[in-house]
């Protein structure tokens, strides 16, 4: 029931053998490890890409997937490639939380989920997330004449280079205001 499966059904259901494969470190970016590191699949595909796995490829041959070791590392690809972000691996940004590496309940996952993430590269994803809200709130104010203001920003440090002043502490988001009932959106949107 989460939008995540919306565009896969689209290709599935609706328009079957129409969808293209993208690369996911810049649409529905996780910024997670892209390497099989799990030790229930070490044999088979250890230090592997995490790929798609194909009988065959487009030219009719055999993939080999013990040689799939060079993938992009999407927990380092630069933010001003990516499209879409999808906040599991990374926290949400109006959580207010920092990624930090998972700490597993198996302690036999410990290697393998020490560096999930790069919780740097999230802090920019939530940056970016709060820096089109930041836009999106200007426009709306331009667009109503004023009658829609940004919420006072905290200047308490928390976390101010991700956050941008929109969390005054761990889970304290800050919400947007609504805009009145006659605000005309098309307005906004130059319409």
């Amino acid at each position: 029931m989460a939008y995540q499966g919306v565009v896969a059904y689209y290709y599935d259901q609706l328009r079957p053998n129409t969808a293209v494969e993208l690369n996911v470190c810049r649409w529905n970016q996780v910024a997670a490890d892209v390497l099989w590191r799990g030790p229930e699949r070490k044999t088979e595909h250890h230090l592997q890409c995490r790929e798609y796995p194909r009988l065959t490829l487009p030219d009719g041959t055999t993939p080999d997937y013990a040689s799939n070791t060079n993938c992009e590392d999407c927990r380092n690809t630069p933010v001003e490639l990516v499209k879409t972000v999808h906040y599991t691996a990374c926290k949400k940004p109006w959580e207010c939380r920092m990624a930090h590496p998972r700490v597993p309940r198996d302690k036999s996952q410990t290697y393998r989920l020490d560096n999930l993430v790069n919780v740097t590269y999230c802090g920019l994803l939530a940056r970016k997330w709060f820096e089109l809200r930041m836009e999106f709130e200007d426009a709306m104010e331009r667009a109503s004449d004023g009658r829609v203001k940004r919420p006072s920003l905290s200047s308490d440090g928390y976390e101010e280079e991700y956050f941008l002043g929109y969390c005054h502490r761990s889970g304290g988001y800050t919400p947007m205001e609504p805009p009145p009932r006659d605000f005309d959106i098309q307005r906004m949107y130059g319409m």
